[in-house]
């Protein structure tokens, strides 16, 4: 028989084992989480069940209505299964000799995806807390500031965890550890089930956010990060202030330059310190490429960010690091064969490294420095401390030539050997004309210029040239003026998004106002169009009053965008408040995390909606109530696919382009199907017909354009106030017809009230409606309305009927509608 555990609660005894399915061992968290975060009359009306922990199949509730609503859409072209002693299996024509079937299969493929992206981010994290405690011990504090409530929301909502150590932290993340592994086993023994494949995948997602938060905590607490949480609120509109340097222009090259690529910051660190204790700031530039860059400008301020990790190449060929400093990344590079080509050394300081370099940890930094100055290419240091004074030591020996890029002559010597057999252009995934360019070469440079400014630096181009054509240094020595030109301002990451801010968010977004919504813009490089795609794009978003935030590599992407009007950079331009026309940096790519960590925050603050082991009402709230889009822009690593489930399971919008079927899945909607769109009256508990928003979870594009529009399309919600529906209506219509000519042949779909029209379209709208519907209008008055299913019915019928009452409680579970007697 269960043992029963009774609290009070106000007047309410409260039995814990009623809402914790197994309370053993977290008695005290669990009374701490009741007494602190739910209120007497939230127990009395809601059937609350806490989840301390939670496996995949505690949350299994919520996930299977986003599931069966937004239908899982494979796009992967493996079809023969070997991942047995069975196989191989041609899935195609039958089962496989198992009895997995073809969607099973994919939807296999798909949670080991997004297990690799995890595992992953939670070494990493593993690795920086286990260096953390070393440094600082258990009982280091972790605190974000007096401005920041509701610190470590990733990590609560799954563990009922508010840490405040890092001893706290290692238990969240030994708890995601061992999930993971669970996950990734049940991966490995899948066989009839997609639906559950894919419960699990969002669950991967999840805890992957949670082991963000952990690094990004760590790197607040322990090291010094940039972050907002001290500051008083009218400081944050120039916090950071936009001084930070972006791109290969920015960097001065007459002096020793050392470049930090991968997601270990720690030997950055390490150098930094170096520095301004020998006071050397001025007299050795220290740049970084990728998620270390993001991070070494939010300790670092006289730090650079060269590009992202995509285009690491582009950086490295151009000769600009003397020293190369090298941890593990997002995506696989070939460093040393880069760094042998322009004679730069390299300092590899991970043992996750596939490099051919010898462990040097017992020898001295002057033995190092003496072996590689006669030739050695580089050494394993896997000390960060040893490994970032080495860094400063040898730049500050090597000599430095004035140019690594190739002459006019030599371009022209090499492109004429070019027999023009295009090996170069079927292997370039962008389909861009090489041999064209380098048969142009002899006389005119601008082909080669061209492919610069699309290139993704792939280096597959070399690989398959039969003549050994050093392509990529043809393209970069064709284009040293815009080397030179690649220069642009950004704001360093702030960190954290406070609770004042999304307090004042909740009453401009969630219960109405004039912005569409929240729209956050990430990625990893490689555009097949322009470089300048995210800048565009932002500008764009922030003109129209919506909320910016970015992190990661695509942060310096966005600082693209200059204005020749004013003569300022994009983050120079608008404010680093989370609010609308705000464009904010949240850092590196450990710091996403505070974008899904604020749409819990919108919960507690427009919802009261206790985070703390809470996972399903939480996200059931901010689903509804929350306009709020990712666009996954350019590359797409194993860990952007676990983030996206990550960011979809909390009802979060994403957006994936340009090349959406790098994806392996998507989870789209169809809007024609009535069945699917529905909702519960949270008071009365009807089950009502409402319009299909959001349409979809992960959606792909292939344009900037696209993006925008289905942004705009996405921030719709059953729940919008009529001034938020206005808004949004109006900016999914505008930008339609501003990019396609046309309306969206879906618009009347979310026309609930004459009122929500577009002020200045509203009788050109009217008159669609009755002329091309068969609505029933008279001036500006809705008479009659043809629903969706082909039914006429009165203006009030249709309000009675269809959608919820503005303002009107509403949820997507039984269990969270109020208890008939108890409001």
């Amino acid at each position: 028989m269960k043992k029963k555990h009774i609290i009070n609660v106000g007047e309410l005894k409260v039995d814990l084992s009623e809402l914790v399915p197994d309370i053993r061992g977290i008695e005290d968290m669990t009374e701490t989480i009741v007494k602190e975060d739910f209120p007497e009359s939230r127990l009395r009306q809601f059937d609350i069940k806490l989840k301390p922990f939670a496996g995949f199949q505690d949350l299994a509730e919520w996930d299977r209505v986003l599931l069966e609503r937004y239908q899982p859409l494979y796009l992967s072209w493996q079809t023969t299964c070997d991942h047995c002693g069975k196989g191989p299996c041609d899935l195609r024509r039958a089962k496989g000799l198992c009895g997995l079937d073809l969607d099973t299969y994919q939807a296999k493929l798909s949670l080991l995806d997004a297990c690799k992206g995890a595992i992953a981010q939670v070494s990493r994290s593993r690795d920086l807390l286990n260096y953390a405690l070393k440094l600082f011990g258990g009982e280091k504090g972790i605190s974000l500031g007096k401005s920041i409530g509701y610190p470590s929301n990733n990590i609560a909502v799954l563990t009922g965890m508010n840490p405040r150590n890092l001893s706290e932290l290692n238990r969240a993340l030994s708890y995601a550890e061992s999930q993971i592994l669970e996950l990734q086993a049940s991966a490995e023994l899948a066989q009839r089930d997609a639906s559950d494949l894919e419960k699990k995948t969002l669950h991967v997602g999840s805890l992957i956010f949670l082991a963000m938060e952990v690094e990004e905590l760590i790197k607040i607490c322990c090291f010094g990060f940039s972050s907002v949480g001290d500051l008083e609120l009218t400081d944050y509109a120039n916090y950071p202030e936009a001084t930070t340097w972006v791109g290969l222009g920015s960097v001065d090259t007459s002096k020793p330059v050392i470049t930090f690529v991968g997601n270990n910051f720690l030997a950055a660190w390490s150098a930094a310190n170096y520095l301004r204790e020998n006071n050397l700031e001025d007299k050795i530039e220290v740049c970084g490429i990728g998620a270390v860059g993001h991070d070494l400008v939010r300790f670092y301020p006289k730090g650079r960010v060269l590009t992202s990790t995509a285009k690491a190449v582009k950086a490295i060929r151009s000769g600009i690091p003397d020293v190369i400093v090298a941890s593990e990344c997002c995506l696989n590079l070939d460093i040393l064969d880069d760094a042998r080509r322009v004679g730069s050394k390299v300092i590899a300081t991970s043992s996750k490294l596939n490099l051919d370099l010898p462990e040097r940890t017992g020898d001295s930094i002057g033995d190092i420095i003496d072996e590689l100055l006669r030739g050695l290419p580089g050494a394993i240091i896997l000390e960060p401390a040893k490994a970032g004074e080495l860094a400063v030591k040898l730049a500050q020996k090597l000599e430095r030539k004035d140019s690594y890029l190739l002459t006019r002559e030599q371009i022209k010597e090499y492109a004429a050997e070019c027999d023009e057999c295009d090996s170069c252009f079927k292997v370039c995934p962008n389909n861009l004309p090489i041999s064209r360019a380098l048969r142009m070469a002899q006389d005119d440079f601008s082909g080669l210029v061209e492919i610069y400014e699309k290139c993704f630096f792939c280096k597959r181009c070399e690989r398959a040239c039969p003549k050994g054509i050093p392509i990529i240094d043809l393209i970069l020595g064709a284009s040293q003026e815009e080397i030179k030109q690649d220069k642009f301002l950004m704001r360093a990451g702030r960190g954290p998004l406070s609770h004042l801010e999304f307090r004042d968010l909740t009453f401009g977004l969630v219960l109405g106002g004039n912005g569409p919504g929240i729209v956050c813009l990430l990625g990893c490089g490689s555009y097949p169009g322009s470089d300048n795609e995210l800048a565009e794009m932002a500008k764009e978003f922030l003109e129209r009053n919506c909320v910016v935030m970015t992190a990661g590599c695509a942060a310096a992407d966005v600082a693209r965008h200059f204005d020749e009007g004013e003569g300022k950079f994009i983050f120079e331009q608008y404010p680093s408040f989370v609010g609308l026309r705000g464009l904010t940096n949240c850092g590196g790519c450990s710091a996403i995390s505070h974008i899904l960590a604020g749409v819990f925050k919108l919960g507690q603050l427009g919802g009261g909606v206790p985070t703390r082991a809470n996972y399903v009402q939480s996200v059931d709230y901010a689903f509804q109530r929350t306009p709020i889009v990712v666009i996954l822009w350019g590359a797409s690593s194993d860990e952007m696919y676990a983030q996206a489930a990550g960011f979809a399971r909390a009802g979060v919008r994403v957006v994936v382009g340009p090349s959406g079927n790098s994806f392996r899945r998507y989870l789209v909607g169809n809007k024609y199907d009535l069945e699917k769109w529905w909702i519960f009256d949270g008071i009365t508990g009807d089950k009502r017909e409402i319009d299909p928003s959001p349409p979809h979870l992960i959606f792909p594009v292939e344009t900037k354009e696209e993006a925008i529009v289905m942004t705009m399309k996405l921030f719709l919600m059953s729940c919008d106030l009529r001034e938020s529906r206005l808004s949004t209506l109006d900016n999914y219509t505008e930008t339609h017809e501003q990019f396609f000519g046309e309306l969206p042949d879906d618009w009347h779909f979310y026309t609930r009230s004459s009122l929500e029209l577009p002020v200045k379209k509203r009788m050109r709208f009217l008159s669609l409606l009755k002329k091309e519907h068969g609505w029933e209008i008279d001036r500006t008055m809705i008479k009659r309305v043809r629903h969706r299913d082909g039914r006429m019915m009165s203006f009030d019928k249709y309000v009675e009927s269809y959608g919820v009452q503005q303002g009107r409680y509403s949820t997507m579970l039984p269990r969270f509608i109020i208890r008939k007697g108890k409001e």
